[in-house]
């Protein structure tokens, strides 16, 4: 009885040990294309210099940005963690996207705290009509949410940028005092898109301009 509960056990981790060896393999081969996305994406703005893995399914590369507006430029990519069964299926529940995460400090830095998050919500009636010719679209404007009793007209500028910035699909932005200054997150997959991955520089850096000049 003993023997078999021995032998069962070993088996387990040996099972555990053969899945997390795989798929960190797995991972370490997807990383290969995800770096040809990112080389792609900054090519002409930015230089890979180096890539440092902090996990299994996580992993850092430090760019060398040839605009001066962007300082100690970094992107961060977190991979699906395959690695762990119930850390993946905890994943796939929630429906979490691989992401790729651009984290650098801004020539000048902004003199404000800003989280932006990307959320859509759709809705309908109880009786939906089967026509689509029938079917009447409501789109709502940005809105913000402040602690701020005063405001400035530098927000218009940084709220233009933020929208336009909606067809990069980014999860949410933040500006920050401290270091990093700036940071975005993208789903991974968006990087597939070519049209996408000439865009993606261009954006960020407006969204950063903005936030230079912003006094608010």
């Amino acid at each position: 009885m003993v023997g078999s509960t021995v032998v069962a056990v070993i088996a387990g981790m040996v099972l555990v040990l053969g899945w997390y060896l795989w798929f960190r393999r797995h991972n370490r081969r997807k990383s290969i294309e995800v770096l040809q996305r990112i080389k792609n994406a900054f090519a002409g703005h930015a230089q890979i210099i180096g890539v440092r893995w902090a996990g299994a399914s996580r992993f850092s590369v430090r760019l060398r940005v040839l605009s001066a507006l962007f300082q100690h430029a970094s992107v961060l990519v977190d991979l699906h963690p395959r690695e762990l069964p119930l850390n993946w299926l905890w994943a796939r529940f929630r429906r979490r996207k691989e992401t790729l995460t651009f984290e650098a400090d801004l020539e000048c830095p902004p003199a404000f705290n800003l989280q932006v998050y990307n959320h859509r919500w759709c809705g309908r009636t109880r009786h939906f009509p089967r026509s689509r010719g029938r079917v009447a679209v409501e789109h709502c404007e940005p809105f913000v949410l402040t602690t701020r009793n005063d405001w400035q007209r530098e927000i218009t500028t940084m709220m233009t940028a933020l929208v336009a910035s909606r067809d990069c699909d980014f999860l949410n932005v933040n500006f920050r005092r401290s270091s990093p200054h700036f940071s975005a997150s993208v789903p991974l997959e968006s990087l597939a898109d070519s049209q996408y991955e000439v865009e993606i520089f261009d954006v960020l850096r407006e969204l950063a301009s903005c936030a230079s000049a912003s006094r608010f």
